[in-house]
């Protein structure tokens, strides 16, 4: 059955293919069909009707103040940070020790190879749960979390993340949709460096990023987009001035606004319907 399987994901093998980086995400599943029955009892006793649709709804944090609020036994063992866009989250080790809540803000999940170039393999969005060596038995350690803006984080060590996640399944539901979330990221990537040139993939960036800021991307440099594409800063920069001399986009210091969205999503092989 699928529940019993152990699902894992290796992108140190991507990166000998396709050169994205070297990290690991692993998924444990609960164990078998006893667990999932603990699961949704544990669920059921631990949540309102109203959390759980907080959860579906996405809105993980407002549900965890609310359980902080109501259950003095879940403060014990957090702690509370905050972070300027640009700081380290965690370190790799720290993934390895701890489970992490973004509370507030967005976060990048980076690898670096020897020579320190940096892949984004992941954005993790306001609720995202991580932090896997946490739940498991802690891998080779080779990403770290850093702020993409502003954020705040929750963090539970390792040895009581295990008890919580089973004294409270909401956090065991947030890190199961993480990570639906990131492996849904890293297939999104590998069909893009499959089947999509440099121009088009950056296109594509472009319109994502665009279409969160009403076509204004601010405070996002060349650096920051070659490393979500895997690629150098100079090539960002040559494709991008390339956008600008077909009146694609216009230039600013940390500032890209799109002008002609409709060319870009051609050239990006996005159609709408």
């Amino acid at each position: 059955m699928a529940i019993d399987q152990f699902v894992k994901m290796d992108c140190a093998t991507i990166s000998n293919r396709y050169r994205i980086g070297s990290t690991t995400v692993t998924i444990q599943p609960l164990n078998g069909r006893q667990g999932l029955m603990s699961y949704k009892s544990g669920f059921q006793r631990n949540t309102s009707h109203r959390e759980t649709s907080g959860v579906l709804a996405m809105n993980l944090p407002q549900t965890l103040i609310d359980l902080s609020n109501d259950d003095p036994l879940f403060n014990r063992h957090l702690r509370i940070r905050t972070f300027k866009r640009g700081e380290i989250v965690a370190d790799a080790e720290s993934l390895q020790r701890q489970m992490f809540v973004l509370m507030k803000g967005r976060a990048y999940l980076v690898c670096t190879n020897n020579e320190g170039r940096r892949l984004v393999i992941a954005t993790l969005e306001t609720g995202a749960v991580f932090g896997e060596g946490a739940l498991t038995n802690p891998g080779e350690a080779n990403a770290f979390a850093e702020a993409a803006e502003d954020v705040t984080i929750w963090s539970i060590p390792a040895a009581e993340a295990r008890d919580m996640t089973i004294q409270y399944p909401i956090l065991g539901w947030g890190m199961l949709q993480t990570y639906g979330r990131r492996l849904l990221q890293v297939e999104n990537s590998l069909e893009d460096v499959a089947y999509k040139k440099l121009p088009e993939r950056l296109a594509s960036l472009l319109i994502s990023l665009g279409e969160q800021s009403n076509g204004v991307i601010q405070g996002v440099s060349h650096q920051a987009l070659a490393d979500r594409l895997g690629t150098y800063r100079e090539t960002v920069s040559a494709i991008l001035r390339d956008f600008k001399r077909q009146d694609l986009v216009s230039l600013g210091y940390r500032r890209i606004e799109l002008i002609d969205m409709e060319t870009l999503k051609e050239l990006a092989g996005i159609w709408e319907w």
